[in-house]
């Protein structure tokens, strides 16, 4: 359902926002930054600048994706000689595993010289043809193909932080046998990667969408643990419990303006594995972004910041952007594509609004808002971070997402009721409720679902409106604290706004590119936190960094060192017991499915919880004051 089509023309009425006032606690610590707030990449340079870009930006990434064994494979014709590629840029390899905590490789596409078919017309995915979509002639020889080359990265190259993907995007197609067939490439893979040694991690299925098969397309919205066993992930996971082989990790892509797919994933994998008794793996989005109609708009690198804020919620252990460079040359830069960088290798402003994330060190600290607001705050040793992002979405299709995954909704039911139709992509009269010249009652759960979204609404058609006023509130600082800020707004350190400017004054696109690629440091500019206040106005979809260095935070009582939580025996039959440096507070305990089943407040550093009167499976401890959550299995 392409949804946001319609988002360009639904009209935004004029509102403004009050200021929003950000208090920020800093004796709070709350939990360690770790990695939530620095993304992984999926890394396909097509040129030499944007590679060396990349070699040598000083940038450590908590995960790399790299597609470089379908490079040996498609552009040779035998192992040898794929081997010997492979050899051509081991060096590259070790490089990109020296750079990352997970150097993430992928099996796909079916070479000429190993495939069952001999048909080379395309597949319905733009390049990809149908010989790269057909399992092996003979496995034996896919087999040994697997294993010379996990043997090589690993024990040649000295690659100790591989991981392996089966497959990419099979769901859209790139796979075009059966689903049974790619089950059983699945496992001949698996065991030939695990033969070389049997700790590597093996995971996929690196589905385009996280709830689709090989031939069935789920509806936009929240889908159910009915819809989630239809699909290939669920069917993947089946299959590996038949055969007594745990996957290592799952993966799946998610391309658009959706943040709440990756939980509606989640929550359905630990259905899916407390139902099987299996221990939940590795989650991991080896590819995600915009999806192409917004890329390259304003819109985009405030998505970026939202999306790593909203992912950091959750157990997703690692993310990819889709791509580091963008995939197709195009007479324009700037043309809609995957990239952080253009072709002609200059950064873009989402790219620069990721360096700003990955700025975040330290612990993160507590900080409450008037309104709703996306703002991170931590401390590094005496220095404060605050990243805000004036996220500034389409207003119908974030309350529109709110209706579903609040709802637990998906398209297709709201269409039934008669508020949208999906046929003619008319979402008017929906629109018509959320701007409040529609009233209905609510007198059913999708009615509430929908009253409920009004305010998400309004909150985000103010935000488009104009610009924001942030109040930030230090709290018990005096005096005056000197700073930076670094700003990426329509024109502030951003090169799509200055590659415009160079060609409107006559430059070609060569010289433009040449003038901005030699160089691009991002500017900041001073800023002073006085009596522990500052005031910004932040553009529609612009992002902020300030950095303060307050000597004061060194003497805080509670100053910024690791929070350390302990919560044992686990698994447990009886009891749980929780100890923390810090005062606990409240605690929430869910099921699998995601229901409250308990709460409690202990205003201690040491808890216990009673699980035996709930029955075996798995179980959620939130600690919510200390924004951490814990799984635990009761026997």
């Amino acid at each position: 359902m392409k949804v946001y089509l319609l988002f360009l023309i639904l009209g935004v009425s004029s509102s403004f926002f009050s200021q929003t006032t950000v208090d920020i606690y800093l004796d709070s610590v709350t939990t360690n930054v770790g990695a939530k707030y620095q993304p992984g990449v999926f890394y396909v340079p097509k040129t030499t600048e944007a590679q060396n870009d990349f070699l040598n930006n000083g940038i450590r990434q908590n995960s790399i994706r790299i597609n470089i064994i379908e490079g040996a494979l498609n552009n040779t014709s035998n192992l040898n000689d794929c081997i010997a590629y492979l050899d051509g840029v081991s060096t590259i390899i070790q490089e990109l595993s020296s750079k990352t905590d997970k150097l993430l490789f992928i099996f796909e596409k079916m070479p000429a010289w190993l495939s069952s078919s001999s048909d080379g017309s395309p597949a319905s995915t733009p390049g990809w043809y149908v010989l790269n979509t057909k399992p092996p002639a003979n496995y034996s020889d896919w087999d040994n193909m697997v294993s010379s080359i996990v043997d090589r990265i690993i024990n040649t190259y000295g690659i100790n932080n591989a991981y392996f993907e089966v497959w990419n995007e099979p769901d859209l197609g790139s796979w075009t046998g059966t689903a049974d067939e790619y089950f059983e490439l699945f496992e001949h893979t698996y065991d030939a990667i695990k033969s070389v040694d049997a700790t590597i991690p093996v995971g996929g299925p690196a589905t385009n969408h996280w709830a689709k098969n090989i031939n069935y397309e789920p509806p936009y919205g929240y889908l159910s643990n009915q819809i989630g066993d239809s699909s290939l992930i669920g069917q993947l996971i089946d299959s590996t419990v038949v055969w007594n082989k745990p996957l290592d990790f799952i993966s799946w892509h998610n391309f658009n303006l959706v943040h709440q797919t990756n939980q509606n994933a989640i929550d359905y994998l630990n259905y899916k594995c407390n139902a099987l008794g299996i221990q939940i793996p590795e989650l991991i989005v080896s590819e995600w972004n915009t999806p192409s109609v917004v890329r390259d708009t304003p819109l985009q690198k405030s998505f970026f910041i939202k999306s790593q804020i909203e992912m950091a919620k959750t157990s997703v252990d690692n993310n990819m952007i889709a791509a580091w460079q963008d995939f197709n040359q195009s007479t324009n830069e700037f043309h809609n594509d995957y990239g952080l960088v253009t072709y002609g290798g200059i950064h873009k402003p989402a790219y620069k609004a990721l360096l700003l994330s990955n700025k975040m060190k330290g612990t993160r600290i507590s900080n409450t808002t008037s309104e709703l607001a996306d703002i991170v705050t931590t401390i590094s040793n005496d220095t404060l971070n605050i990243l805000l992002v004036n996220y500034a979405p389409f207003p119908f299709i974030e309350a529109f997402n709110h209706t579903l995954f609040e709802g637990h909704f998906n398209a297709n039911q709201i269409d039934s009721a008669g508020f949208i139709d999906i046929s003619t992509n008319d979402l008017s009269h929906l629109d018509s409720i959320y701007q409040g010249l529609v009233s209905i009652p609510s007198t059913n759960p999708m009615n509430t679902a929908i009253n409920n979204s009004i305010p998400i609404y309004n909150h985000f058609n103010n935000s488009l409106a104009g610009d924001r006023a942030f109040n930030l509130n230090v709290l018990n600082i005096t005096g005056t604290h000197s700073g930076v800020n670094y700003t990426i707004d329509s024109t502030t350190n951003n090169f799509q706004y200055k590659y415009d400017s160079l060609l409107a004054n006559g430059f070609t696109q060569s010289n433009a590119i040449t003038n901005i690629t030699g160089d691009q440091t991002m500017n900041y500019s001073s800023a002073s936190l006085v009596n522990g206040q500052i005031s910004v106005l932040m553009e529609p979809n612009s992002v902020q960094l300030f950095q303060f260095v307050i000597p004061e935070i060194l003497n805080l009582d509670k100053a910024p060192s690791e929070v350390s939580i302990m919560v044992y025996p686990n698994p447990t039959d009886q009891t749980i017991s929780i100890e923390s440096k810090e005062i606990i507070g409240e605690i929430n305990v869910y099921n699998a499915q995601g229901r409250l089943i308990y709460s409690t407040q202990d205003n201690k550093k040491q808890s216990k919880i009673e699980l035996a009167k709930f029955p075996s499976g798995v179980y959620y401890v939130r600690l919510v004051g200390l924004n951490e959550t814990f799984k635990v299995i009761r026997k």
